[in-house]
């Protein structure tokens, strides 16, 4: 609602006004509004919060000037604030930030924070096995793109820049951004829905100062962003952004990463038809590359298997360290269960070391951290078995210095330690969670009213006595304070010093001036304890924040570790084998009863492995014919994933592989409209083929199914044929086709590096058999119409499609035109 139509509406109270003062400067956000125990919205946000989380909604004033209204507990708010960040809404969070009962006249209100979907931070709210990513980016003057994301609930930073609308588009669907912050004036579509907020870009050195000061670091070359400073606006509008709505200090984020451009390219068609992490249909885990390799024990090694699945490694060097890893936790079957079971009791650090300084007020969290540090010694000695990996003796020196006089960590407990009881209250209102021991200031105050409490916990039975009432009961609630209770058969026995305070059905509850006394001292006293301890955890926070880089560092050398335990895990459980890596000249590709990573382990499924060999002279370029269902795509898609899980460091599912390193991987596998951005299905075919021309090399690996299906059969079939040839001769690809277009098995004999494969099939009495084994040769027909009839289509359209197929195969393609009459292609007649 616009500023001047709130203007209109009749806001004649002094807290509307307040309202209406407050709101003018969030109006892209839900207001909401706390009141004492609830927190209230009005207006439009009312209008939408109670339509989005099914709320009443209610009003103040009359007729004409009635302003719509409704509310929520302020205890149960996070529940509702995640359902509206969920749904793409930003939501501003307004509290009393003084005391209602000293407050003179109106209490006054500050938005303390604004969550929105890109910097949630509550661990129910979030998956704990993927990153929450905010994006921002802008187009470059000259060519392409710069930008950068962030994962506020773990300060991982990044920086990237790409060349090319391609390059943008993989990377965004690479980080999944869960919002997305662009320039003004910049318009451009995303695939799926997602929060959009636009920003004044600065120029590069306006930002670069600014961030400087953000890192207090002399210059930002030390993040090794020399070569990628046409990034630094849009890094600086993300920390501008989270300050605005964090509005604290953020220092959980220590650093920026460039993006490791040494990775295998992979484009968002290819990630979405391999599901590496996501279902294609269900749009959910199970069924995915990563579900079937998922044997993490933390959510810090969940987060790095699904990262590194959407970016394979090119280091060569760094993949071999990984394998050898592996390699040794595969063969220490009783250490790597005990390195699961250490690192299953292990939390989230990056998430938990976040929410501590970004002051979320849970001093439970602290002792969850000392406890996931003392946990961690016991990784030591297990480490110390290892002698062959360098990486698992990485790990090993690391966690040595760890436990070693003067360590960090080591200190960083003893703070904790000795701070913080060991039953502290979830949240520190609640109070009492600071130990006497550690600070003398608290310890001299409890000291001071601790006497009142031990009279208040005797009143009872001294008042006992001195009345002779064995019924009577001293109590105490929010709203009367300290009181003394009797029953109203013997309320004329109280004594002449007893003020009546309340009366209930069936007893009577009375103060003293004593308990009065003593309770004001008392309530003083504890508020003032209360405050004390805030004071006391908030200069904790402060040294704590010393640790923050360490407990990052440890962060990344579990969920590495983690990764490895999880692969060899795997690896162990499946009869994965080590893959051997060859001179990229050879350009081998070549699996010993390869399998499917995922579709092996479907219990309902007898899966059959098949062997496949590549290389720069022989089956560079493979065609696979054969029928639907005979298992063509299944055997492109286990090489293309079997691929990607060698170079990620994992082991395969193979009894032997050999390849050279692929530096883009891509697929074209099925279409479909995409009408949003006006594309047909064929439109759609081509221009995933067109990426896949522009952009392959000679050392990438190329899956084709079906191209050329959504046009005529002639266009088809040329088209079919020409990307072949092109991909042969001048891109010199390793590919994989599919195809129904039997006619191009002719190119075998005119390229070199061309070969011709199909998946074997036998018919039985006219039923298809399915073998799916991987052969030589090409298939001698189609079975199109077999495997209609197999699907359950009407008897007598099958008839019918056998009698015309006969004619093409007998007269060619003019065989309807010429042979058959109108009345003959009736299936009723």
């Amino acid at each position: 609602m616009s500023e001047e139509k709130l203007t209109e509406l009749n806001f004649d109270t002094p807290m509307l006004k307040q309202y209406q003062e407050i709101k003018k400067n969030y109006q892209d956000t839900i207001l909401f509004f706390r009141l004492g125990d609830f927190y209230e919205m009005f207006l439009d946000d009312a209008k939408i919060a109670s339509k989005e989380l099914d709320l009443t909604l209610t009003g103040r004033g009359k007729e004409e000037n009635r302003v719509p209204m409704c509310g929520i507990p302020y205890h149960a708010a996070n529940n509702y604030i995640y359902r509206l960040t969920n749904k793409g809404y930003k939501v501003a969070i307004c509290e009393q930030v003084e005391d209602p009962r000293l407050a003179k006249g109106l209490t006054k209100r500050e938005v303390v924070k604004i969550i929105t979907p890109g910097t949630v931070l509550e661990p129910s709210a979030l998956d704990e096995k993927e990153h929450n990513f905010l994006l921002a980016f802008m187009p470059l003057k000259d060519q392409g793109f710069a930008g950068g994301f962030i994962d506020v609930t773990t300060g991982d930073f990044f920086s990237f820049t790409v060349q090319d609308q391609i390059s943008l588009e993989s990377q965004i669907d690479h980080i999944n951004a869960k919002e997305i912050l662009l320039p003004e004036n910049y318009q451009t579509k995303f695939t799926k829905d997602v929060l959009v907020t636009y920003f004044d870009p600065l120029e590069i050195r306006e930002a670069e100062k600014n961030l400087i000061k953000f890192f207090k670091a002399k210059s930002l070359s030390i993040y090794g962003l020399d070569d990628n400073e046409k990034s630094l606006p849009s890094l600086w509008a993300i920390i501008n952004y989270l300050k605005t709505n964090q509005k604290n200090a953020l220092a959980h984020i220590t650093k920026i990463t460039p993006v490791n451009t040494k990775s295998m390219f992979l484009d968002q068609v290819t990630r979405k038809n391999l599901e590496l992490t996501e279902s294609l249909y269900k749009k959910d885990r199970k069924g995915t590359l990563f579900w079937a390799l998922d044997e993490t024990k933390t959510a810090m090694g969940a987060r790095n298997l699904k990262q590194l699945l959407k970016t394979p490694l090119l280091d060569l060097k760094e993949i071999n360290h990984r394998l050898d890893a592996l390699e040794e936790l595969k063969a220490n079957f009783t250490i790597r269960e005990e390195i699961r079971a250490v690192l299953n009791k292990t939390p989230d650090f990056e998430r938990m070391i976040a929410r501590i300084v970004l002051e979320e007020n849970n001093p439970r969290d602290l002792l969850s951290l000392k406890e996931a540090l003392l946990n961690l010694k016991n990784i030591i000695p297990l480490l110390n078995k290892f002698n062959k990996s360098c990486l698992l003796q990485e790990f090993n020196a690391f966690f040595a210095e760890f436990e070693k006089p003067g360590s960090q960590y080591l200190a960083l407990i003893d703070l904790i330690e000795k701070s913080i009881v060991e039953n502290a209250p979830a949240l520190i209102k609640d109070g009492n969670f600071i130990k006497e021991s550690f600070s003398p200031e608290l310890k001299e105050l409890k000291e001071s009213f601790q006497n009142i409490k031990e009279w208040l916990q005797t009143l009872e039975d001294r008042e006992r006595a001195r009345t002779n009432i064995k019924s009577l009961k001293v109590g105490y609630n929010k709203i009367f304070g300290y009181y003394i209770e009797i029953y109203k058969s013997h309320e004329k026995s109280a004594p002449e010093n007893y003020i009546r305070k309340q009366t209930l059905v069936n007893a009577e509850r009375y103060i003293t001036p004593e308990l009065k006394e003593k309770e004001s001292v008392l309530l003083n006293g504890e508020e003032k304890q209360k405050q004390l301890e805030i004071k006391i955890f908030k200069d904790l926070l402060i040294e704590i924040k010393a640790y923050i880089v360490p407990i990052q560092h440890l962060a990344k050398i579990i969920s590495h570790l983690d990764l490895f335990q999880a692969l060899a895990t795997v690896a162990q459980k499946y009869d994965y084998v080590r893959p051997e890596f060859v001179d990229s000249k050879e350009k081998v590709l070549a699996f010993k009863e390869s399998r499917h990573p995922v579709l092996e382990r479907n219990l309902n499924l007898h899966f059959i492995p098949n062997d496949l060999e590549m290389n720069a002279k022989e089956n560079r370029f493979i065609l696979i014919t054969g029928p639907n269902m005979a298992g063509k795509s299944t055997l492109m898609r286990q090489i293309a994933l079997s691929v990607i899980m060698a170079q990620i460091g994992s082991f395969v599912p193979a009894s032997q592989a050999k390849l050279s390193l692929v530096d883009k991987l891509f697929t074209r596998i099925g279409a479909l409209d995409n009408l949003y951005f006006g594309h047909s299905t064929y439109m759609v075919e081509m221009l995933e083929t067109a990426s896949i021309l522009n952009n392959a090399t000679e050392a990438s690996l190329i899956i084709l199914d079906e191209v050329g299906r959504g046009t005529s059969t002639f266009d088809g079939m040329s088209i079919a044929c020409s990307i072949s040839e092109y991909i042969h001769n001048a891109i010199k690809a390793r590919t994989l086709f599919a195809t129904h277009y039997h006619e191009i098995t002719v190119l075998e004999k005119q390229l070199l590096g061309f070969s011709n494969f199909h998946m074997e099939i036998m018919e039985n009495n006219g039923s298809l058999v399915f073998k799916y084994k991987f052969n030589r040769g090409q298939a001698d027909k189609s079975y199109g119409v077999h495997v209609a009839e197999m699907a359950g289509l009407p008897k007598k359209v099958i008839d019918k499609a056998k009698v015309i197929l006969a004619g093409f195969e007998e007269q060619g393609i003019n065989y309807l035109q010429h042979n058959v009459r109108a009345e003959q292609l009736s299936l009723f007649g």
